[in-house]
């Protein structure tokens, strides 16, 4: 019977040392995205989501998808929510991403963005992570004034298209303002495809689905004929306002103007 004793009670001493050890233990702590920057064992994104005026858009979501196939829509498969100084840490895993941020008013957690919600795809996605690395990624929210503009005629992603700057006829970026994509030279009817809104500086993406010739114009609105007054602008007339863009390009066909529509 002693040696059994001697046994059990050896067991007894290693259990109770193995909980003091576990107190001893101080609890795992977050990570600020100025830390993650800097530590090799952390994989994501970070930066900061501010609205149009600067300021930080606290309460918003940085949505990643490992696909866009849906279009950036439903929900996405990693989320961090916007801390009230602006900033967000998204750690994520090896691989490529396409990010967007979104700040929502009403109560839909999915969907594409409505009427009084802000939005900012990442204008340069997908976004390849490498492990250990992470990725500064920054964000600039505008305002969604079309809710129809991302069901038909948009798409949100891709790696063929046209980018530039919407500017007033002073020369001041437009900020929300939209650049259209026409198959033809007709540009009475429904453009094929429309940008998001410009960002602060004016700057667009538009994209396209395959590459051709395609006709750019711009104004502030995406639906309807133009009206006496609106800002209205094309690229350029005849040829020169419908560039041709190859398969994997983002052509820049730098700024257009946009004066009041004559008819």
């Amino acid at each position: 019977m002693r040696p059994f004793c001697t046994q059990r009670l050896s067991l007894l001493l290693c259990g109770l040392l193995f909980v003091i050890l576990c107190g001893c233990v101080p609890p795992s702590a977050s990570v600020s995205p100025a830390e993650a920057e800097g530590d090799a064992m952390v994989t994501g994104v970070a930066g900061r989501v501010v609205d149009a005026g600067g300021k930080p858009a606290a309460g918003a979501w940085v949505y990643a998808y490992r696909s866009d196939r849906t279009g950036l829509r439903g929900p996405a498969d990693f989320a961090a929510r916007v801390d009230a100084d602006g900033s967000y840490l998204l750690d994520l895993t090896e691989g490529n991403y396409w990010l967007v941020a979104r700040l929502r008013q009403g109560r839909a957690d999915s969907g594409p963005p409505r009427r009084g919600d802000a939005w900012a795809p990442y204008q340069r996605n997908p976004v390849r992570l490498q492990a250990g690395s992470v990725e500064r990624v920054d964000f600039i929210l505008q305002k969604v004034v079309s809710p129809t503009l991302l069901r038909q005629g948009s798409l949100v992603s891709g790696d063929t298209g046209f980018s530039g700057t919407l500017v007033d006829a002073q020369g001041q970026p437009l900020a929300g303002a939209f650049a259209l994509a026409y198959r033809d030279a007709d540009l009475r009817r429904m453009p094929d495809f429309t940008s998001t809104p410009a960002t602060e500086r004016g700057r667009f993406t538009l994209f396209v689905s395959r590459p051709g010739h395609y006709c750019i114009a711009a104004r502030l609105k995406t639906r309807g004929q133009p009206q006496p007054g609106e800002p209205y602008g094309v690229l350029g007339r005849g040829k020169a306002g419908c560039p041709r863009v190859e398969a994997g390009q983002i052509l820049d066909v730098g700024p257009i103007v946009l004066s009041p529509f004559h008819q």
